[in-house]
Formats: C-alpha cells, structure tokens, sequence
C-alpha cells in the first residue's frame, strides 16, 4: 500500500466543490463513495476519468495519514474504523449513523473551507452591519436521508455561526422520505435572531443560497451571481445596489485539518441531533411539525 497525506471520499458533487483544491495538491486522492458494488464498478473507470477513483480501489491502493468523509454512505462507519485502525486521523461532515466500535470520530465544520462564508463572516463583523437578524438558507445536497441529515446538520453550524448566537429553539417540517425528502427548519437563537433552513430533494446548484439580514445592513451570496455580496442604497439615489464581496481564492481542504475546523460537541448537542433527526422522521410520517429547545451551556 502506498502512504499518502490524505484520503477525501464523497460524491461527485463533493469533488467538483473542492476540484481545484484537489488538483493543485499532490499526496491528496479523493475516493467516490459508493453505496454497492455495482456502483463502484459501474463507475470505476469513468471515476479514474474525472480525477477520483472508488472507495474500494482507494482502501485496497493507499494507506493514508489523514482521511475526511464528506458524505455518508452504507458502511462508511467500518471503513471509517478501518481507517483509524491504521493510524489515520480521521474525520467526517456529520454524526456518523452508527456506533463506531465506541470510536468517537471527530466532525469538521465544512464551511471552514467555505470561501464566501469566510467573506460574509467577516463582512457580518463589521460595524455598519449592525446585529445580525434573519438568516435564510437554502441547500439542496444530492443522496438519501442520511446526506439531508448532514446537510441539516451542517447548516444548523453555519446558522449560528453567521448569526453569532446558539441556537435556542428549532421547528422542524419535514415531507416525504429518502431521496424525496423535503426538511424546513425554522430556529431561535439566543439572542433572538430567527433563521429559516431549506434542504430540498435535489438541486443543480453547487453553491448554498444564503441570505443575512442586519440591523445595518444585507448580505447575501446568490449562486447566480457566483459571488458574495451586500446589498446597499447607490450613492445617489435611492436605488438598491449590490457590491461584491473579495471572495478568497477558491475552497481549502486544509482548514478542515485545524482545531478551529473541529466540532465538540456536548453530550446534550449529540442527544439535540439525535432528536433532531428523529424529528425529521417523525415529521415526515405523520405531516406535522415538531418542536425542539437546543440545549443550554
């Protein structure tokens, strides 16, 4: 086996976010994840192609020092144990779906790695922004339940993250199932700000809509635009403007690597998301919207 640095396994999707970043770093390969044998072999040669190769082939061919899981998949948590086993530091986007041999596997906020999250972040700080307010944002993730269940997760950090408070109180809405599966999360932070999550069932975009509003100001970073910006009044008129944000160059797989990059979360935030994801299917099932009160420090 061959020791490399790091080992990426995800989607195609997951690949095409961080294409650049992969194809400028060597020692780096990235794995497609698959949920069958008939899929790695189906997509072996056609992976090879576009730059990654299937999980199979990746295990069997490297010996990594590092390895992220960016989507869940059906065996994810043995591989994952495997990896660990070898002395790999490991990492993943979200709860893993089952217990992993009481391995406590550590999860990497991804929007660390988020250009123009970075870029509104640092924009919401500012003074003329004011206290942010509403967040609104939508993502459209490809795959089953459990890569909407990330999904959920993932946005659930960047929400507070952007609105600068913990969450207080969530309400969760959730339609149909599995790949279908439609999940609308209306939250509270602490310090009353209010945000509203769309993961939808499938999308073309590769870029999250969001939307921050401020007592001072707007943000947003539209995929239609490819660019963060601010919303503002022209400097003659009364007309509304939109003024691009510097976005930093392109996403970085080695933000995930440092220790502000790495989720601790409480057991009472792990029992939060174990309810959440319940909720998610408790909602779906019965067509009513579920109620949930995040944890306090």
């Amino acid at each position: 086996m061959k020791g490399i640095d790091g080992l990426v396994i995800g989607s195609p999707r997951d690949f095409e976010f961080f294409r650049e970043d992969l194809e400028a770093r060597d020692g780096v390969v990235f794995a497609r994840s698959t949920g069958g044998s008939s899929d790695a072999a189906q997509d072996g040669q056609k992976g090879t192609d576009q730059g990654f190769v299937t999980l199979r082939n990746a295990l069997d061919a490297y010996l990594p020092r590092r390895a992220l899981f960016l989507s869940p998949y059906r065996g994810m948590a043995a591989d994952a144990a495997h990896l660990v086993e070898n002395g790999a530091d490991v990492r993943t986007a979200g709860p893993m779906p089952v217990r992993t041999r009481n391995l406590r596997i550590p999860i990497a906020d991804l929007h660390r790695s988020d250009s123009g999250f970075r870029a509104m972040l640092e924009a919401s700080r500012h003074a003329d922004f004011g206290d942010p307010v509403y967040l609104r944002l939508i993502s459209s993730p490809h795959g089953g339940k459990w890569q909407k269940r990330w999904c959920v997760f993932q946005s659930c950090r960047k929400a507070a993250a952007l609105l600068d408070s913990p969450l207080r109180r969530v309400y969760v809405a959730a339609t149909r199932a599995a790949r279908s599966l439609h999940v609308s999360i209306t939250l509270k932070t602490q310090r009353n700000a209010t945000g509203h999550l769309l993961v939808a069932p499938r999308g073309s975009r590769l870029q999250d809509d969001l939307f921050l509003v401020g007592t001072g100001g707007t943000l947003a970073d539209d995929p239609l635009l490819n660019q963060p910006g601010v919303y503002g009044k022209s400097d003659n008129s009364m007309l509304t403007r939109y003024s691009m944000l510097t976005r930093p160059a392109g996403r970085r797989l080695a933000c995930l690597w440092g220790n502000e990059a790495r989720v601790t979360l409480s057991a009472a935030e792990r029992r939060f998301y174990d309810d959440l994801f319940q909720a998610i299917d408790d909602s779906s099932r019965s067509r009513s919207g579920i109620c949930l009160d995040f944890p306090t420090a």
